[in-house]
């Protein structure tokens, strides 16, 4: 009789892992039809120390979502002026420093008639850029 328990236990196990992997590839197949939600996923997984299955979702998240030539030079851009910021004792995030590379850019070339239709612009873009809310 404990042996009978112990392969139904067994089963049910095999079962309900096997429908787990089901859910969880739905999962990821649904998650690849939104980066941002992707992201939030990869992020989740993260937080809850699943590690090794993070590098694996940043797998396919560079397979499903391949960085466009515009996000690797505002990236590079970025990563530029955090590391001149932190010169002077300013710890400002890399889209934060893009932002501000862009506004003041952006001021400049409308000699200071500036909007804030330009500001949602560009709001909108490092949103884009940087997967940030």
């Amino acid at each position: 009789m404990l042996w009978d328990s112990f392969k139904n236990l067994l089963g049910w196990a095999l079962k309900t892992k096997i429908q787990m992997e089901k859910l969880f590839q739905q999962l990821i197949e649904a998650a690849k039809k939104n980066r941002k939600g992707f992201n939030r996923l990869k992020n989740a997984v993260v937080t809850c120390q699943q590690f090794e299955l993070a590098s694996q979702l940043r797998d396919i998240e560079k397979e499903a979502f391949p960085e466009t030539e515009e996000v690797k030079l505002a990236k590079e851009q970025a990563k530029k002026l955090n590391l001149a910021f932190r010169m002077v004792e300013l710890n400002i995030s890399e889209d934060v420093c893009w932002l501000i590379a862009e506004t003041l850019k952006m001021h400049n070339e409308k000699q200071g008639e500036f909007s804030i239709d330009d500001a949602v612009k560009l709001r909108l873009k490092k949103e884009e850029l940087f997967l940030t809310d």
